[in-house]
């Protein structure tokens, strides 16, 4: 009877442990940009067990204090060999990133986008201007986006939208996005970068 047991609660946490890896997260994303910037962001994950929500703005994050260096931190770069530990700092950094990139590479195969929508407003303060400005910016988005859609799942067609101020010097803009991806895909991917992170100076 004891035994009974024990395999049905291996069985329930299996059960639960798939239930959780397969669990999709949403995170949705919208920036707006009218005289300020602003960035809110949700985050739905296990059902909708977890639910998060963001709003700021980067000028918020840019005004943060930077930690100030003591004077031992200043001795230790002045020292002889300051040069040669940057060096294999700065290296193993670069692999790190290559290992990195390449993780997220991977991930994104399993990122699935609903929806992708850019609307902006813009003008040079001269026809012309504006005119080479909206289609240097089409180009360069649709671009961007060919490359997105060679890695990513789309759902549903981008949405690009770019009117013309002819007469005014200004920029608005409004994107949104709404991405999907299983638990599982990225906890791998979190447990690729942890190793990747350990292997740096290797």
């Amino acid at each position: 009877m004891g035994f009974g047991w024990i395999v049905i609660a291996c069985a329930c946490a299996a059960l639960v442990a798939l239930l959780i890896l397969v669990a999709p997260i949403r995170v949705e994303l919208e920036y707006r940009r009218s005289g300020t910037d602003e960035i809110q962001a949700s985050v739905r994950a296990l059902y909708g067990l977890v639910r998060l929500r963001w709003t700021g703005s980067p000028s918020e994050m840019k005004r943060r204090p930077r930690r100030r260096r003591d004077e031992r931190s200043r001795q230790s770069e002045d020292s002889v060999d300051a040069a040669p530990r940057r060096a294999r700092s700065l290296r193993a950094w670069r692999v790190f990133m290559q290992r990195a990139m390449h993780v997220l590479d991977r991930m994104a195969r399993h990122v699935h986008v609903d929806e992708l929508r850019l609307e902006a407003r813009m003008g040079a303060g001269e026809s012309v201007r504006t005119g080479m400005l909206v289609g240097m910016s089409y180009a360069l988005i649709y671009t961007l986006l060919g490359w997105l859609t060679s890695r990513v799942r789309m759902h549903r067609v981008p949405t690009v939208s770019i009117a013309p101020a002819f007469q005014e010097a200004l920029l608005t803009v409004y994107a949104k996005s709404i991405v999907r991806i299983r638990t599982g895909h990225v906890i791998a991917a979190g447990l690729r970068l942890l190793t990747a992170w350990k292997r740096r100076a290797s």
